[in-house]
């Protein structure tokens, strides 16, 4: 069936709508981002800018969307601003129109407009990846492989099979009985003298000095000072982040993340950041992951996993993380990027 549909601009109060479309379009997927809060937090406290939302509407409903965020990055020493692509949905009586491109494009418009922004990045998922690299002029970069390490092989199993399942803890306690809080763990790493890792509920102006000594690190980097760390990780408490820091002698070398997760029968730790990569060397980094295994296997955790750089794939081996073979990947991470050609160089190394 073929309807009518008009192209405009985010206008206040327009949340709720949204929220509803993006039930009809991902259901209970993520219930957390189904809340206004959330919404708020995601696409209007950003402290590198609010997003830029178009929407499509039929006859007073909205029935589309295409959001570009503001992000910091620092390119060669330099910092700029990308857009990152997300929450892209048309509802699913309205697909095939010509929704999706005609959304994206008024973004793009705008954007380079009235932002002079020209490059967009995000991660297609795979119903949308064609739309992006035929229609859009995005490119493909790198698809990001699961890496998982297994704590409690025997937990992982019983969810695939037809056994009775015993009733879910909270969240954030570990399934054995025993706890662990956060506020308390402070662990000093065995053969690496001076290094104590230990947990923040803040990222203060110590966390400015190291992303001001570690801003060169590669060529193309999302600028981490703490104003974004903060937003990123303490802005909705309900997303589960375990923040620490890590000291030597007293001083800030870096920090990690851990996210507590409960997704389709599985509890699992996600080590989400780890900041710098490595930090001081090659073994301190190697042992940095092992207290995040041991932290989410404290916590209950059938696994761990992460989503980072798929460089130096042995070292990963070393810290027990097993790629997972693509057939057995139930959600693919597929990276990519719209870009300028001048800066074809640049983000195309990004990438490896």
């Amino acid at each position: 069936m073929k309807h009518t549909f008009q192209i405009r601009e985010y206008r206040e109060g327009d949340e709720e709508q949204i929220l509803r479309l993006r039930q009809a379009v991902f259901g209970d997927l993520d219930p957390l981002r189904l809340k206004e809060p959330t919404w708020r937090w995601q696409f209007r406290h950003n402290p590198a800018g609010e997003a830029l939302c178009a929407l499509a509407e039929d006859r007073g409903v909205i029935v589309g969307q295409y959001a570009a965020i503001p992000t910091r990055f620092s390119v060669k020493g330099e910092e700029t601003v990308f857009a990152l692509s997300c929450d892209t949905m048309i509802h699913p009586d309205y697909r095939k129109q010509g929704i999706f491109t005609t959304l994206a494009r008024e973004v793009y418009q705008r954007i380079e407009s009235e932002w002079h922004i020209t490059t967009v990045w995000g991660f297609p998922n795979e119903i949308s990846l064609p739309g992006f690299t035929r229609h859009l002029g995005w490119r493909l970069l790198t698809v990001f492989p699961l890496r998982v390490a297994p704590l409690r092989p025997l937990a992982m199993l019983r969810t695939l099979l037809p056994l009775k399942k015993k009733p879910r803890q909270k969240p954030g306690h570990p399934r054995d009985g025993s706890s662990i809080e956060v506020s308390d763990l402070r662990a000093v790493l065995p053969d690496v003298p001076g290094f104590v890792v230990e947990p923040i509920t803040r990222f203060d102006e110590e966390f400015d000095e190291l992303w001001d000594r570690n801003r060169g690190l590669a060529p193309v980097i999302q600028v981490r000072n703490a104003s974004y760390l903060n937003w990123r990780y303490f802005g909705v408490p309900e997303f589960d982040y375990r923040s620490f820091a890590i000291r030597a002698g007293g001083e800030c070398s870096g920090y990690l993340v851990i996210r507590m997760m409960d997704f389709v029968g599985h509890y699992f730790g996600a080590l989400t950041d780890l900041f710098p990569f490595p930090v001081k060397d090659r073994e301190t980094t190697r042992r940095l992951v092992r207290f995040a295994r041991d932290y989410c296997k404290a916590q209950g955790a059938e696994f761990m996993t992460c989503l980072l750089s798929r460089a130096d794939p042995a070292f990963f081996k070393a810290v027990g993380l097993r790629t997972v073979p693509a057939i057995l990947n139930p959600r693919k991470w597929h990276f990519g990027a719209r870009y300028a050609p001048h800066q074809s160089d640049v983000i195309g190394a990004a990438a490896n």
